[in-house]
């Protein structure tokens, strides 16, 4: 079988309700030497159903499901692990591309080598489809300079709608790729900002769907976003502990220290980071404090049963084995 040009990584969890206008506005697209690979995360709903129908309905379609829910950032991974295109893209299940979307991406990445990701321009839509009125600075990164465009990604905070352009499959296999945090797709882009430049298409051919069920209209809901449910959204586990802000601030300063930059443009960079922490200061020492609640909050404090475990190796004088919970040795297990 000829390799495709493209490959399309869809990633989805439970996403029947907007999966068919997705994938029938793919198979619409005027460029079609793609291939579509569906990676379901162990979706509960008619996810299956409705893949495998657009399996039978079109070769250029693949259904893979994990056998237990990676979270977004194991799932994007693993579908990018299955790419065979020379260019790729990651596709979200409630979004839609139009028809010319994969024609225009293609046209720049082949006609500019120094291009590793490129992109459309987005209009924001409801759950219905009625346009929002939602500006989208965007990403276009033409500078000849890598660490002016890794500083644009540092200091940029708002939607991070390029990261599913089109991007150069040799480009993106050398980064990290995603990491299981919220708003790990900037380090994507940070890393991705030191391969190449990032293009802008000046046309409207994505649209972004907003709806209580997203994962950016979850975390947006408040101002402290629920911490466990982002983790258990990007890493597929239980934890309380999220520390996002802080995690992208560690992540490129190890993209920077990591990049084969001049000593100078490192510690140009390094100073840009240090800059952009100390405006945010706020917002990190409130993410702090709110992991180390979490933490004391959770953490098991002594119970009668602890005491009195301890208390009868003292009396006795001989050892005890750790008082361990969730083991045999616990009387409420």
């Amino acid at each position: 079988m000829m390799k495709p040009r493209v490959t399309i990584g869809l990633p989805v969890y439970n996403g029947e309700r907007f999966l068919e206008e997705t994938l029938d506005a793919f198979l619409a697209q005027t460029y079609t030497d793609f291939e579509l690979i569906i990676s379901d995360n162990a979706s509960t709903d008619r996810t299956v159903e409705i893949a495998r129908a657009y399996v039978a309905k079109d070769t250029r379609i693949q259904y893979h499901r994990n056998e237990m829910n990676l979270g977004v950032a194991g799932n994007c991974n693993g579908v990018f692990a299955l790419a065979r295109g020379e260019y790729f893209k990651w596709a979200a299940a409630d979004d839609v591309c139009l028809s010319n979307y994969l024609t225009r991406c293609v046209e720049v990445l082949d006609r500019d080598s120094a291009v590793v990701l490129t992109y459309p321009r987005t209009q924001f839509v409801d759950m219905v489809g009625r346009p929002l009125d939602i500006h989208d600075a965007g990403w276009n990164l033409q500078s000849d300079h890598a660490q002016e465009r890794l500083r644009y990604v540092i200091f940029a905070g708002h939607w991070t709608n390029a990261v599913v352009g089109l991007i150069r499959t040799g480009a993106l296999a050398k980064t990290r790729l995603m990491p299981k945090y919220s708003g790990g797709d900037r380090r994507v882009l940070g890393e991705l900002s030191l391969l190449g430049k990032f293009h802008e298409i000046p046309e409207t051919l994505f649209l972004r769907r907003l709806h209580p069920g997203a994962s950016s209209q979850y975390a947006a809901s408040g101002s402290n976003p629920d911490p466990e449910w982002l983790a258990r959204y990007w890493t597929g586990r239980n934890s309380s502990v999220s520390l996002p802000r802080w995690s992208i601030c560690i992540d490129h300063f190890r993209t920077i220290r990591r990049s084969q930059l001049p000593f100078r443009k490192k510690l140009y960079l390094t100073n840009s980071l240090l800059c952009h922490m100390r405006w945010q200061r706020g917002s990190l020492l409130r993410e702090l404090w709110a992991a180390i609640g979490h933490y004391f909050r959770e953490s098991p404090r002594p119970t009668a049963a602890r005491r009195a475990h301890a208390m009868a190796g003292r009396r006795t004088g001989e050892v005890v084995p750790p008082f361990i919970v969730g083991s045999r040795t616990d009387p409420n297990q």
